[in-house]
């Protein structure tokens, strides 16, 4: 399922669209379990560093991250014996970030790439274009491999520019622990 989360929700000019987790979603509401990184003694640090749905030996454990998995609400993580695991994932991943302007400008080019590290990016040119565009604009759209479109009074998208699939960063980040 995608969302979509206009820009007036706080992520500044651009509009997100959120695959959803609809497997993780069932999960915690069977578990009774909402969002996961609040419950008044901040557990997304220690979340962070236990792997997803592995034992992992409680006595390997620092003092703190011992406390939050002994307290932490059902559906987190399970202490099975002397091991624990981590069952709590994401619930959504933004797959796309979309900036409407009336023409692509270094703001707009800004605005889109700031989400770089989490989802593909796009500008949505929404009035036709009055002149032609500086082929170095695009070029630099292109390099930073955000996506230029240009909406026509029909509402088809035409490609300027293609724009760069995403492609994770192979670390271990706050968003792959909840």
């Amino acid at each position: 399922m995608i969302v979509t989360v206009p820009a007036s929700a706080g992520f500044g000019k651009a509009e997100l669209q959120i695959d959803i987790d609809d497997a993780e979603h069932e999960r915690r509401r069977a578990a009774g379990l909402g969002v996961a990184t609040g419950h008044g003694f901040g557990g997304l640090d220690v979340l962070m560093a236990l792997p997803h749905g592995l034992p992992l030996p409680v006595a390997d454990l620092t003092d703190h991250q011992r406390a939050y998995v002994t307290r932490a609400p059902a559906g987190i993580c399970t202490i099975d014996g002397q091991n624990v695991t981590r069952h709590v994932t994401w619930p959504g991943r933004v797959t796309v970030a979309t900036v409407r302007a009336t023409s692509p400008s270094k703001m707009e080019l800004d605005a889109a790439a700031q989400f770089a590290p989490f989802c593909a990016r796009r500008v949505i040119i929404t009035r036709p274009l009055n002149r032609l565009l500086n082929p170095e604009t695009l070029l630099d759209f292109g390099f930073y491999g955000v996506g230029v479109y240009l909406q026509h009074d029909n509402g088809e998208l035409e490609t300027l520019v293609e724009p760069r699939p995403w492609r994770p960063i192979r670390r271990h980040t706050p968003t792959s622990a909840a």
